[in-house]
């Protein structure tokens, strides 16, 4: 009796632990499935996020007229045609640079920041505000983990060369080197959160362009047709 009682014991002791092994596993390959799904995501819009944020300043143009005196300062008439003069010469030079830049086939190098970055503070009231009746819950929004972004699923883009931030000197010292290519700007991204269903999606990012030029985004995404593809773009910082 006390043999079958303890086998019965040991039979529930064996089927516990198999239970919760089973649970660890499949749990652990959800987050798993979940990652990968975000990944992909991500890899899916990347493109789109570079062409949206990303802007060639050699191509920005420049104020077609003189911007007025401060007060205060007086030029005499023969001053202010001259100005007018100098300043003609340079849209002139300005478009035909243009121009050449245009026509130049060589891919522009962008450093992307290595890993995406976590966000402490999901705004959930933002996430509704955009996307009307859609629910995010807090497991959706709880996301600690930060991964490396795999480039060389994008090394044969035509329009740019994407390498890590890690291959360029640290700090500020990436503006002052000089490189045998046009180096455009410094990219970062957040981590995706969607709603529910997976069919909605929150990220965030900055673009530094220089040592005092930069903005923050706010990319709302949702899928259309089987793809995802970007919603809306709002700012979020200015330097």
């Amino acid at each position: 009796m006390h043999k079958h009682v303890r086998a019965h014991k040991n039979e529930l002791l064996n089927r516990l632990i198999i239970f919760f092994l089973l649970s660890i596993i499949l749990g652990g390959n959800s987050q798993k499935s979940e990652l990968q799904f975000e990944k992909e995501v991500f890899n899916e819009i990347f493109l789109e996020l570079i062409d949206s944020t990303f802007y060639d300043f050699r191509t920005m143009q420049p104020p077609l007229e003189l911007p007025p005196l401060p007060n205060g300062i007086v030029i005499s008439e023969s001053q202010k045609k001259e100005n007018i003069r100098i300043h003609k010469e340079y849209l002139a030079e300005f478009e035909k640079r243009k121009i050449k830049i245009e026509k130049d086939t060589a891919r522009i190098v962008l450093a992307i920041i290595d890993t995406i970055f976590t966000l402490e503070n999901i705004e959930v009231e933002k996430l509704s505000k955009h996307f009307e009746n859609i629910e995010f819950g807090n497991d959706t929004l709880k996301k600690n983990t930060e991964y490396k972004i795999n480039l060389s699923k994008f090394k044969n883009n035509e329009k740019y060369i994407f390498k890590y931030r890690s291959d360029f000197p640290k700090g500020r010292e990436i503006w002052s080197s000089e490189y045998p290519f046009y180096f455009g700007a410094v990219i970062s991204f957040s981590r995706i959160y969607f709603d529910n269903n997976k069919k909605f999606g929150i990220l965030e990012g900055g673009i530094t362009f220089g040592r005092l030029n930069g903005n923050g985004i706010r990319v709302f995404i949702k899928k259309i047709s089987g793809k995802w593809k970007i919603d809306k773009i709002e700012g979020t910082w200015i330097s």
